[in-house]
């Protein structure tokens, strides 16, 4: 195991999140681990709104994610407008996410 890739999940909360093309669109609020394999499975981005307001908390495969060590965020290969219009929300633990 190469260790100097290992990072803590609680220093991925409030990293941001930019397009491909370098478009910023959001940052980290949690992570979802599946219980039983231990996996993280998904990330939660916060997209959108003014100051935390009207944001979305958006689901996404965290294995669509890649992290950029040198600028401390993450890049995910998708289109704004796509996370603008995710529709489809589920309901887990008392909380409401949109799923990519």
């Amino acid at each position: 195991m190469n260790e100097s890739h290992i990072r803590p999940t609680r220093s991925m909360m409030g990293d941001k999140v930019r397009s491909t093309d370098g478009f910023d669109l959001g940052e980290i609020k949690e992570l979802l681990m599946d219980s039983q394999t231990g996996r993280v499975e998904y990330a939660v981005l916060s997209f959108g709104g003014f100051m935390g307001v009207g944001n979305k908390n958006i689901a996404v495969p965290f294995e669509s994610l890649i992290f950029h060590e040198a600028d401390k965020c993450f890049e995910l290969n998708v289109d704004k407008e796509v996370l603008e219009n995710a529709s489809t929300q589920i309901e887990y633990m008392g909380k409401s996410y949109y799923i990519y």
